[in-house]
This record gives C-alpha cells, sequence and structure tokens, in this order.
C-alpha cells in the first residue's frame, strides 16, 4: 500500500463522497450560492462559458444520473443528437450543441458566440470578456492537474487504486473547476500550476480560442 499523508486521504475520501452523493453536493451550492445549474449530457466541448456566467455545469453520464438531478436543473445543455434514453422535461431551457466540431473557423466561432448568448440568457448576468478568460485559465489548470495525477500513477502505479482514480475524476464533473483544483492539489501534495494557461497568453477573442480549442487546434 502507498504511503499518503493525512491530507491526501482526507482528500480522496472527500471525492469519494461528492462521487457517490453529487445531488447533496450541487444542493448545498446553490443554497450557498443562489446559482443555478446546467445539466450536460455529455459534457460540453466548452464548459468555460456557462462557468463563466455564473452557472454550474453538471456533467450527467448515465440514466440514474439524471434521476438523481431531478428537479436541481434549470437548463440543459447537451449533444445535438441526445439519445433518446434521456427524456429531458421540455419545460426546462434547453440549448443543443454540436459534439463534433465544424470544419471551418467561422461556423465553429458561431456555434460558441450562439452559446455565449444562451448561457448569458440563462444565468440572468452576462459573461465578461475577463471573466471568460479566467474561466479558461480555471479549466487549464484543473486539466494541467489530471495530467499531473496520471502522471504520478504511471510513475507510481500504488499511488492510487483504480477506484479511487475514477471516483476523484467523477467528483471534478459535479464541482466548480477551482474546488476540483483544490482537490487535485491537495492529494497530489503541489500547488495548482499558476502558468497552465492557454499558449495564446490571454489574447485576442476569448470565444476564438474556443472555438479554436474545440476544432483541435
Amino acid at each position: 500500500m502507498p504511503v499518503r499523508g493525512r491530507v491526501a486521504l482526507e482528500g480522496i475520501r472527500f471525492a469519494a463522497g461528492v462521487a457517490s452523493g453529487p445531488s447533496d453536493v450541487v444542493t448545498l451550492w446553490k443554497a450557498a450560492t443562489g446559482g443555478k445549474t446546467v445539466g450536460c449530457v455529455p459534457f460540453p466541448p466548452v464548459p468555460e462559458l456557462p462557468h463563466a456566467a455564473g452557472l454550474l455545469p453538471v456533467a450527467l453520464d448515465s440514466r440514474e444520473d439524471l434521476d438523481l438531478f431531478s428537479g436541481q436543473v434549470n437548463a440543459w445543455l447537451v449533444e445535438a443528437d441526445l439519445p433518446p434514453s434521456f427524456p429531458l422535461p421540455a419545460s426546462i431551457p434547453r440549448f443543443a450543441f454540436p459534439r463534433v466540431p465544424p470544419l471551418r473557423l467561422e461556423e465553429a466561432l458561431e456555434r460558441v458566440e450562439e452559446l455565449a448568448e444562451w448561457v448569458d440568457a440563462v444565468s440572468g448576468s452576462p459573461a465578461s470578456e475577463g471573466g471568460i478568460w479566467k474561466s479558461i485559465r480555471a479549466y487549464a489548470i484543473r486539466r494541467s492537474l489530471l495530467d499531473t495525477l496520471d502522471e504520478r500513477i504511471t510513475r507510481e502505479p500504488a499511488f492510487l487504486a483504480p477506484e479511487e482514480r475514477r471516483v476523484i475524476v467523477r467528483a471534478g464533473i459535479f464541482l466548480l473547476p477551482e474546488a476540483h483544483s483544490r482537490l487535485l492539489s491537495a492529494i497530489l501534495g503541489i500547488d495548482p500550476e499558476p502558468d497552465a494557461i492557454p499558449p495564446e497568453g490571454e489574447r485576442g477573442d476569448p470565444l476564438i480560442v474556443l472555438a479554436k480549442r474545440w476544432m483541435g487546434f
């Protein structure tokens, strides 16, 4: 068994609690912030936009997850070809975002701009350009920490059991990226990467940056 510190063990236990009871975590977040949740089927390619507008994007991977969050979702962000196994309430606002990006940047940017307008309307508090950059940075830091976690497991296979890694990753789809990054940092025993920001260096239009990333640039 790996030798892990108290903070790391507490982080793993916290992740397991979030993964097993995500609706409780989201309920507490809504009560504490008065914020709204966006149910995502599956996790959107540009989660930065709902996050920047003050929404909590919650990915629902199964019908069981859908049942858990009954009555807690304020809007739905779904892929265009949603399978019939996910019957969503017709009365709740919905936006269909294509999972496969267009081939042309202009078309991808148009879809991203449409999503930005929709999340602003759902939130009632439009995201600023600075807020979108802040969200881009937050998700970039989280991706960097997840990469670091997997690198650590590759070097030290006994550091985490497969089930422990699963619950740590699953916890992230119910937490804001900043909270998940703090959790990952605690488990890894490191500080979040302060320079884990896009190579564009926060120059130009952040929506273009998101559209390019969606396209794989």
